[in-house]
């Protein structure tokens, strides 16, 4: 498990290496005659977008230029779903799971197309998320049991808290007047802190990540980050 999961963060590594490489390629590869443009477009300065293909999870997001290149993006999500480990580390065991959670997004944006307007064009940056995750009742099946009985067991409801870091790479289009479609791809890693009350051997056996620390009671992991994003939106 401890080399597989080494194996993932050094693939991802590299791959994030290409993409951070490709993207300075392009930018010097740009037609150096073009006219620089270096005024904000204000018919397109803001974008309210919302992201259709996130799985588990309702997000929206405001796309707000600073200059002539820069922008900062801030979303908001309300999480349904999420996964745990089955009986085994295989990918396809993994169990989605009923949660209520919140989602935070923010991301900076370097568009570095010379023909085009910011908003628009392609851009890379990167991108900080947080995550809070209450998880449905007795998450871990766990059969029932007499609270009278000399065997009995609490086990508290589960909590997730999680840090994202990633660095991502897309383009973002004008379709007609205002409308706006966007592609893109991020890779980076999330840190978990997962916490219930005397859960013990249920946490390792359950998150999904690689041990970092833990206790009877809470477990911290860390876990590569890959996420393909879609989004339309309207500009104005």
């Amino acid at each position: 498990m401890k080399k597989d999961f080494t194996s993932i963060v050094k693939a991802c590594l590299l791959a994030l290496f290409i993409l951070v490489t490709c993207t300075a390629n392009a930018q010097d590869e740009q037609d150096l005659d073009a006219p620089e443009i270096r005024e904000i477009d204000t018919a397109h300065d803001r974008i309210i977008k919302v992201h259709p293909l996130q799985i588990g999870e309702v997000y929206f997001s405001l796309e707000k230029l600073r200059t002539e290149r820069i922008s900062n993006e801030y979303g908001i999500g309300y999480i349904y779903k999420s996964y745990l480990k089955g009986e085994t580390d295989d990918w396809e065991d993994y169990e989605a799971k009923d949660v209520m959670g919140v989602a935070i997004h923010m991301s900076q944006r370097y568009y570095n197309t010379r023909k085009r307007t910011a908003p628009f064009g392609f851009f890379y940056g990167p991108v900080f998320g947080y995550r809070f995750l209450v998880f449905e009742k007795n998450v871990f099946e766990l059969p029932e049991q007499d609270p009278n009985s000399p065997n009995y067991r609490f086990v508290g409801r589960l909590y997730q808290n999680s840090l994202d870091l990633s660095y991502q790479l897309g383009g973002q289009f004008l379709l007609g007047k205002h409308f706006t479609l966007e592609l893109a791809g991020a890779l980076g890693g999330r840190v978990k802190y997962a916490k219930s009350t005397s859960a013990d051997e249920l946490l390792p056996a359950h998150i999904i990540g690689h041990e970092i620390v833990s206790d009877e009671s809470s477990y911290i992991a860390a876990t590569p980050l890959a996420q393909l994003k879609f989004s339309v939106g309207y500009s104005f």
